[in-house]
């Protein structure tokens, strides 16, 4: 360790200061914090492996775009999960909700046209 103080340790240094300090008073240490003023790396993704079949076909095309797009199949794949997993869960948005009303109405007013 280059220093004693945790101010100017580095973050390893100061991780393994914090690990077996005897100390249980940061608050010198909290007040004088700066945020970074470099990005931090956000740390590994943990993954799980996860097995599905495919049609060859569809692998065939996948491997195609994964290719042309400098990318890995399982990257392909990741992405469009998300992708898919993020628009299934999003909220529905108010223009849509509008939509879908006038959508009923007009079936309601086609199948019940004296209703109103």
């Amino acid at each position: 360790m280059s220093t004693t103080d945790p101010t100017e340790m580095t973050g390893d240094e100061f991780a393994a200061w914090f690990d077996t300090t005897d100390d249980p008073d940061l608050t010198k240490v909290i007040r004088q914090a700066q945020p970074s003023t470099e990005p931090v790396a956000p740390g590994p993704i943990p993954m799980e492996l996860s097995s599905i079949r495919l049609p060859v076909d569809l692998v065939v095309q996948l491997d195609a775009y994964a290719q042309a797009h400098g990318k890995n199949r399982s990257t392909v794949i990741r992405d469009a999960l998300a992708a898919f997993v993020a628009d299934q869960n999003s909220p529905v948005s108010r223009d849509d909700v509008v939509h879908a009303l006038d959508v009923i109405r007009r079936a309601v007013d086609i199948q019940y046209p004296h209703a109103a």
